[in-house]
Order: structure tokens, then C-alpha cells, then sequence
């Protein structure tokens, strides 16, 4: 965007004042830094102290504010108008401003708003938007006229206390509380939602207006199932979960449970089912270290879970409520070849009173490690896989370790399975595959047949002592039990110096399924992966931008459906002779899919030809761009390996070199290759 837009740092109202050296000149270098900085793994894991915390908070709210001045005065510039864009993107105090929790301040009370979305891909994205508004109906004008597909609900129970939940009581009467929660509340009432139609690197104008009667009808659908074009899901009115999910393109069909439970967190001891000369360490479960004591998944709450239906003609839910603590939304919506499953976790409670207790007449004070597991009928026979980093498939093998590990002793039935997931996980047997998308780092395993599940929250009442020296006891208002003595550690996040009563950490995040053949599954989870993880950004006008131009791409033609656009910033043009930074990636790896696991030829020059987007120079660079390929190769050593003997030594193709034909330039690139250039526009 901020190549496009031509908006440069100097413009930006609020500049983020770093104490190291600027090393980019853009207004997202800041941004790039504190990225950079929290990747750090304790920021990434949570395995930090709470003061450490609050500093990577502090960066990234200052860093992100300065984005967000950058993107609205950029996008005013593409469109040529001069609006006041907001943005709801949690970067406010407590819940003041979130879209992942439906609270915008900007579109609440608004009978009429525009929409100005951003689609950073390099192919066209269609995706359906929800914004909370303050009306029971609306209409929504598009670049192409009037939307169709628009669906107005309210908003559920669980969303609308979260904010409630960023309230710090301590030393409030009863009408204090309830003073300041009418304060903090969300006003809005329902959520709108439609399909946005986006352009490659460009962007789409959608006005949001109060209707006087219903944008959608309720369709007369089954009483225990969702269902689009491409799925339906049924469930069980008895146990109150799924239990059948139908991909009606292929007609197959796998029986699904889901469950919302917790392991036990250990407190050192033994591990309940594991051999006596493996069971027992004094390692407990704490910041650095998942343990549980034992392998049973315990209920969020005494009864089976409830459900409500919410059965539209764009948009399918259905509300599943463990507890107070622990809710899933299934979402399906028209024309989507997937499910999502929105999970929110927390306030996590420290006792369990629906479970008998270990000591009696003692409260089961033990920490609690969340996960999400989706059973299914694929017959994976132990076999599951995990991407590296957002790339390639791992296999991984309950129980076993590779071929290059010594003989795995089983010491942790559980915790000794689980790899970390960036970005999906998936089980398949000879036909079929399900696979689940996650929209941020979590740890994941299959601990049976056909199951995958996923660990979304933890809630530790012990430290392990590695220097932490404090219990993963979060609360939402960021006042832990600092200085509290080991044992008196409160639920609500009491300090021991005093002035803290506050709710515990409360999580919410997106799983998306997708149930498919193997190639067809492969295919689509790289190219759903793209949209969980690059949405679009958006921005609000509570009054008509007067844009001329409804949507516009910024590109000659899309790239190709296997290459991602991964990078285009001028923010490191002063040390590179005035050039971009330009990097491309192959989405699939080799033979992951049938048709799009080969090597694609790209034609940088046919989809950079917009006038002042054209391609005058480019010269290929190793991935960092700190030297040409040429120079890489000339440094690079040449390993003398030799592979176990059941893995074949096959070397690796070597890139195929940049084309330049006539002032045209084009690459072919290879599957899981990432290239990197510095190029110059004209």
C-alpha cells in the first residue's frame, strides 16, 4: 500500500520514536521492528514475565497506530477523497475498539457507513465481512450496485460480555460496578454481514445502510444441521455436538465430535499411564513446559453442551455453549468451500466443583491447559501432519520420533505428541483428508484415530522456576499475581502489593475445516490459508467517502493461483540505490497437489504494467537481498552428507534463472521456492 499510495513517513501525523537506529524509511518500518522483535520466542509462546509483556503490548499499539495513520492516508489518496477512515483493530483500551469481539465504535450508532477494504493478495479474494452495527436490517451498495447476499443477526450473549469482562473491580460497590459496566458496554446489537468481492492488490467501497425490512429471509432448514453448496453439518440434539459432516461434491461423509476440554496441568509427580520407570519427574507444567498428569480430557462443565440455531440464508451458525467459559460458534456461509469454528476460552476457572474432588472437601485447584479436539471417522492409523513455519507438511507419527532420532521412550503420552502449528494440521486415510486452519501459533496433536486437536488457552497456577517467576495466571486487565507468594495466587489476579480485581485472560480465535479428497483438500487449504492469515484491512467512514472510483487493482493481471506476493515495500530503497524490496513465494510443495504442485511461470512484466507500477530494472538477491544470487553461489559450501539409510539423497533443483526478454522480465519458480528481488517502477 504504501508503494501504490506513494505516502511517506514525513506525512504521518503520529511518528512512532524508536530509541535504536531507523533502519526503513516507510511508516511500517516501526511496525516491521516490533514484528521482529516479538517473533522472539517468548513473545510468540507467552513464556514471559508479565512486565515483559506489557512492553511488547506498548510497541505494538504505538507501532500499530502509526500504521493505521498511514494506511487511512493512503487509502484517502487512492481514492482521491479526504475522509476521516477509522479502524477497529484492537488497538484501544480493553475492548473499546475490536472487530474480533464485534465492538466498532465508528459503525455503532451510524445509520449509514462506508467500507473501504483492502486486499493486500495478489489474486482477486472473496470473503465475507461482519461489522457490527446498531439496526435490526440494512442494505449494502457495492463497486457493482446492490449487495445480495447481506444477512443481519444479533449479536449472541457470550460476544456482548466479553467487554465486560476488561473491568478491574477491586475496591467497587455493587453500584459502581454496574455504573462502569454501562460504560464499557458494547451498544451495538447486531452484526451485518456480506461477500466482498476484492481485487488483486487493490481495493472495494461498500456502503452499509439501515433497511426498514429484512435484507434476508430464514430458510426452513433442517432442525439439526447447516449446510451450503458444499457442506452440511448435523449434529446430535442429545450430547449437543456434531456428529456427521457431508462434503455434497464428493457425497462422502465422516462422523465428527467436537470437544472443548482441558488436561490437567502437573504439579511434579508421575504421569498416570505411563510405564513406572518413565512415569515420575519433578517437572510441573508451567510457562516453559506442557505436562499434564494425565491423559483424560476433562469437561468444561457439569452437563452436556446446549445449542442454538441460527439459520440464515447467507449465513448458518450454530451457537454450542460448554460453559460459561467455553463456547464454539459454527459458521457456514453461502458459497464457501469450508467450515469455521469460532472458539472463545476464558475466563478459565482455577476450581472445578462439577468434578469430584482429589483431596476432600478441598477445591480442585489445579492449572488447565484448553484445547479444541475434532474427531472424525478418517482412519489415519496414527499418522498426522503439521506445516513448518507456514511452508511444508511435516508427517508425524503418534508415539515415534524421525529416523534420524534415537528410540523414543513414551514419558508423555500427551505432551510428547504435540508439534507446534502455525498454520494447519490434517489427518487422511487412502481417500479423504480434514484438515483444520488455525489463525494464530498453537500446539497441536492426533492422539487417536482420526482426531486432531489443538491447545487455545492455559491458565497455571505454578511456577517452574526457570526464571519466569510467575504463574501463567492472566488476567484480562494485565494485573497478575506479581510478588505473590507461591499458594496465594487469587483467581482474580490479586497482587500482593493490592489494587487488582479483574477476570481471567479470555481468548477468542478462528479454526476453519475443510473435509475434502486429498488433492482437493490440498489444494484448497493453501489457498484458504492465505485468506485466514491476510484478511482484508478495513477501514470506516460514518460519512459517504464520495469515492469516484469503487474499486480499483493496482495490478495489470493476478498472479497466478500458486504464487503469493509476499513482499512490496519501498521502506529499504535509501540502502538498496532507490530499489523495492519484491519477494514472491510457491504456495504448495512438491507433489502436495496435482495441479498446482509444478513449477509456474511468471510474468512480473504483464502483471506490474499499471501506469507508475511498471517494471523498468529488476535483479534477482538472495532472501534476505543483502547480496545477488550470483554472489550466493559463489559462497555457498558444499556439504558432504550422507542420509540414513531409509531416506533417499535426492538434491535439490536449482532455481531457474530470471528472464529478460525485450524489457520484459519473468521467472519461473518452482514449488516452495521463495524468490527475492530489488526492482525499480517507472
Amino acid at each position: 500500500m504504501e508503494v501504490v499510495s506513494g505516502v511517506s513517513k514525513s506525512e504521518i501525523p503520529t511518528v512512532t520514536t524508536r530509541p535504536s537506529p531507523v533502519v526503513g524509511r516507510s511508516w511500517t518500518d516501526s511496525l516491521e521492528g516490533t514484528v521482529g522483535l516479538a517473533t522472539h520466542h517468548d513473545g510468540i509462546t507467552g513464556t514471559q514475565r508479565q512486565d515483559v509483556s506489557n512492553d511488547y503490548a506498548l510497541r505494538i499499539s504505538e507501532s500499530h497506530g502509526e500504521v493505521e495513520e498511514g494506511v487511512a492516508l493512503s487509502l484517502n489518496r487512492l481514492l482521491n477523497i479526504n475522509a476521516t477512515l477509522e479502524h477497529c483493530n484492537c488497538n484501544a483500551v480493553g475492548a473499546d475498539n475490536c472487530l474480533n469481539i464485534t465492538v466498532c465504535p465508528t459503525t455503532t450508532g451510524a445509520q449509514s457507513f462506508d467500507v473501504v477494504a483492502w486486499n493486500s493478495l495478489g489474486r482477486n479474494s472473496s470473503q465475507y465481512l461482519r461489522i457490527p452495527v446498531s439496526f435490526s436490517s440494512a442494505t449494502v451498495t457495492g463497486p457493482m450496485g446492490a449487495v445480495t447476499n447481506v444477512q443481519v443477526d444479533a449479536i449472541d450473549a457470550r460476544t456482548l460480555s466479553i467487554p465486560l469482562l476488561y473491568l478491574n473491580k477491586f475496591n467497587m460497590t455493587s453500584q459502581q460496578i454496574a455504573a462502569a459496566e454501562q460504560q464499557i458496554m458494547n451498544n451495538a446489537t447486531h452484526v451485518v454481514s456480506f461477500m466482498a468481492e476484492l481485487p488483486p492488490m487493490g481495493y472495494g467501497v461498500y456502503t452499509v445502510a439501515a433497511a426498514s425490512k429484512p435484507a434476508v429471509r430464514r430458510i426452513a432448514a433442517a432442525a439439526n444441521m447447516i449446510e451450503n453448496e458444499y457442506y452440511s453439518l448435523s449434529f446430535d440434539m442429545t450430547s449437543g455436538r456434531p456428529s456427521m459432516l457431508t462434503n455434497k461434491r464428493t457425497n462422502t461423509s465422516t462422523t465428527l465430535s467436537v470437544e472443548f476440554g482441558w488436561y490437567n496441568s502437573s504439579n511434579g509427580g508421575c504421569t498416570a499411564g505411563v510405564e513406572a520407570d518413565h512415569a515420575c519427574d519433578s517437572m510441573i507444567s508451567a510457562a516453559y513446559i506442557f505436562r499434564p498428569n494425565t491423559s483424560t480430557l476433562f469437561p468444561p462443565g457439569p452437563a452436556s453442551p446446549k445449542l442454538t440455531f441460527n439459520q440464515g440464508q447467507y449465513v448458518q451458525e450454530v451457537y454450542q455453549n460448554f460453559s460459561n467459559w467455553a463456547t464454539l460458534v459454527y459458521r457456514l456461509t453461502a458459497g464457501s468451500k469450508f467450515i469455521d469454528v469460532e472458539w472463545t476460552a476464558g475466563p478459565i476457572p482455577m476450581d472445578t466443583p462439577w468434578i469430584p474432588a482429589v483431596v476432600p472437601n478441598m477445591p480442585n485447584m489445579w492449572g488447565k491447559e484448553v484445547v479444541v479436539r475434532y474427531t472424525t471417522g478418517v482412519q489415519s492409523n496414527g499418522v498426522f501432519y503439521t506445516d513448518s513455519n507456514g511452508k511444508e507438511m511435516v508427517k508425524r507419527v503418534y508415539n515415534k520420533r524421525g529416523p534420524s532420532y534415537p528410540r523414543y521412550v513414551v514419558a508423555e503420552p500427551v505432551a510428547g505428541n504435540y508439534y507446534p502449528v502455525n498454520g494447519m494440521i490434517a489427518v487422511q486415510d487412502q481417500k479423504n483428508e480434514f484438515v483444520v486452519l488455525n489463525d494464530v501459533a498453537q500446539g497441536g496433536a492426533s492422539l487417536m484415530n482420526g482426531s486432531v486437536e489443538l491447545m487455545v488457552h492455559r491458565r497455571i497456577l505454578n511456577d517452574v522456576g526457570s526464571g519466569v517467576q510467575e504463574p501463567l495466571n492472566e488476567t484480562m486487565c494485565g494485573c497478575n499475581d506479581i510478588n505473590a507468594a507461591p499458594g496465594n495466587m487469587g483467581e482474580f489476579g490479586h497482587e500482593a502489593d493490592g489494587g487488582c480485581h479483574c477476570e481471567g485472560l479470555t481468548v477468542r480465535g478462528i479454526h476453519r475445516l475443510i473435509f475434502d479428497t486429498i488433492d482437493e483438500a490440498n489444494s484448497e487449504r493453501r489457498q484458504q490459508m492465505e485468506e485466514v492469515s491476510f484478511p482484508a484491512v478495513l477501514a470506516f467512514s460514518k460519512t459517504a467517502t464520495g469515492a469516484a472510483v469503487k474499486s480499483r487493482s493496482f495490478l495489470k493481471a493476478a498472479f497466478p493461483p500458486e504464487i503469493k506476493l509476499l513482499t512490496l515495500t519501498n521502506n529499504y530503497v535509501d540502502i538498496n540505490d532507490q530499489q523495492l524490496l519484491f519477494r514472491v513465494a510457491h504456495l504448495y510443495s512438491a507433489n502436495e497437489s496435482s495441479a498446482h504442485s509444478v513449477p509456474v511461470t511468471v510474468n512480473f512484466s504483464e502483471i506490474f504494467a499499471m501506469e507508475g507500477l511498471t517494471i523498468s530494472s529488476m535483479q534477482e538477491m538472495s532472501l534476505t537481498a543483502t547480496m545477488t544470487v550470483e554472489e550466493l553461489d559463489a559462497r555457498t559450501f558444499n556439504w558432504s552428507t550422507t542420509p540414513p539409510p531409509q531416506v533417499e539423497n535426492v538434491a535439490a533443483p536449482r532455481r531457474s534463472p530470471l528472464q529478460v526478454n525485450a524489457g520484459m522480465f519473468s521467472a519461473v519458480v518452482k514449488p516452495m521456492e521463495v524468490r527475492t528481488f530489488l526492482v525499480q517502477f517507472s
